[in-house]
């Protein structure tokens, strides 16, 4: 974690060019603890975690404003919640306005905050981002923008590896300055942004400058570990993880994406039982105790890959049954489209095909939060579902047509790679001449982008067998 002995009150805000109106230094202070256990993935014991610092920043103030803005942004980015399903979520925003029409002591940054906000929490994304954009070039070291803004651009709709990468490119030289507190972060935020545009050396450099300020940064670690998985650097990156486990294990809801991301770097070596263990003794323990929405996710995504390419004979019925019942709560949400993809996948596996049916018959009056294609987000969940059938052909005739549009979904460049391998498999599997031919191609396509993948090589062991 970032190990810091003091946290900026009024004062210290203020000379690094960014005043808070709150008259209360406690609050001020205990915001600077929050955005700190924020963009590190940790709850610190000594605040009683995140929810502790809340609760202290609001008992010193209740009406500190970036604080509640704070709040609301990680509900709605974090956790998928939107007002329609969450009362808390909702209460608050109606705080903040209620705040923002009756304050006349807000600084205007403070004022462009309440307004990105309150338009990120009407579900107008775009407008939102412009806004918090906007703030950035007054204020280029606004951590709450920036990191707001990229949790954005991560969670999709019509964003792009590009927007991840650019945002953090434009402000970090301004961070120079030894004086101010946590720009280690903005390296692994970069080196992320740089591998989901493909340039691996930037994203490397920067993921360790970050890693050598902070090596619990849990962000960073999870950015170099993308780049040995896209550039098939396998034992690398599992010596890697297995080197620094103990400093980015506290970092809460990222632990468990690590692991996943050490589990696909086995299943690309081929080693289907180291992958099975992190199945078995670690994802499932976390979805089965106050999983991260990020976790149900991972899961399904593992459980999936296990189902596409583990060898014949292999079955996950259990865990299955797990991941199910902990995304069972959430089918009726319509918040994320990336999660509904990946939540079908648990119905369509675990013999609950009917709520699968159900899920996409919703989707023709769906409203997601995030602005994203409805036909789209259709199109996937009919593939989902046709593969689950076996009609591989319909599979391949959903998912082909859209496989460039996935990037809207949101995740990672590493995490939609799930639907390029549910496509390839359909065609492999689709007995038709032209899919194979196309699962051929695919495949070549594939082998030029992860050269020596052993991965690929088994896939296209498995399209000469079906010949």
């Amino acid at each position: 974690m970032d190990k810091r002995e003091h946290w900026r009150g009024i004062m210290e805000w203020s000379y690094e060019g960014l005043p808070l109106s709150s008259p209360s230094n406690q609050a001020c202070k205990m915001y600077d603890a929050a955005l700190t256990q924020i963009v590190g993935f940790y709850d610190d014991p000594l605040l009683n975690g995140l929810e502790g610092t809340f609760n202290s920043m609001f008992d010193s103030d209740p009406d500190f404003v970036l604080g509640r803005c704070l709040q609301i942004n990680l509900m709605i980015l974090s956790t998928f919640h939107s007002p329609r399903d969450s009362a808390i979520l909702k209460a608050n925003i109606d705080i903040l306005s209620s705040l923002n029409a009756s304050s006349k002591h807000l600084t205007p940054r403070e004022k462009d905050h309440v307004e990105a906000t309150l338009l990120l929490a009407s579900g107008d994304f775009i407008a939102a981002t412009d806004k918090w954009e906007k703030i950035l070039l007054t204020f280029p070291t606004d951590l709450h923008a920036l990191k707001t803004l990229y949790d954005i651009y991560l969670d999709g709709g019509s964003f792009t590896g590009r927007h991840l990468r650019d945002t953090v490119a434009r402000v970090l030289p301004f961070w120079q300055s030894s004086d101010i507190p946590l720009k280690g972060y903005l390296h692994g935020l970069l080196g992320f942004g740089f591998c989901e545009t493909n340039i691996f050396g930037k994203a490397e450099h920067h993921a360790l400058k970050a890693l050598e300020l902070n090596p619990s940064d849990g962000w960073a670690t999870h950015a170099l570990t993308h780049v040995y998985e896209m550039t098939v650097q396998t034992d690398k990156g599992i010596e890697f993880l297995e080197k620094t486990e103990k400093d980015w294990k506290i970092c809460n809801t990222i632990v468990g994406h690590n692991y996943w991301h050490k589990a696909l770097l086995h299943i690309e070596n081929n080693n289907y039982e180291q992958a099975v263990d992190i199945l078995d003794n670690v994802l499932i323990h976390r979805i089965e105790n106050s999983p991260h929405s990020l976790d149900l996710a991972d899961i399904c995504s593992l459980l999936t890959r296990l189902n596409l390419t583990a060898p014949c004979g292999s079955t996950y019925n259990k865990q299955w049954t797990s991941a199910y019942q902990s995304v069972s709560p959430h089918l009726n949400k319509r918040i994320s489209a990336f999660q509904d993809a990946h939540y079908l996948l648990a119905c369509c596996n675990s013999g609950n095909e009917s709520m699968a049916q159900t899920i996409l018959e919703s989707l023709e009056e769906m409203d997601y939060f995030a602005p994203i294609n409805k036909n789209m987000v259709k199109s996937l969940a009919s593939a989902i579902i046709s593969y689950h059938r076996d009609k591989f052909g319909d599979a391949v005739e959903l998912l082909l047509p859209i496989r460039y549009d996935l990037v809207n979904l949101g995740g990672s460049e590493a995490q939609r790679d799930l639907f390029n391998q549910i496509l390839i498999v359909a065609a492999i599997k689709s007995g038709s001449e032209e899919h194979r031919k196309l699962a051929e191609h695919l495949l070549l396509e594939r082998e030029s982008l992860r050269p020596n993948s052993k991965l690929t090589a088994s896939l296209l062991q498995k399209l000469n067998k079906s010949n």
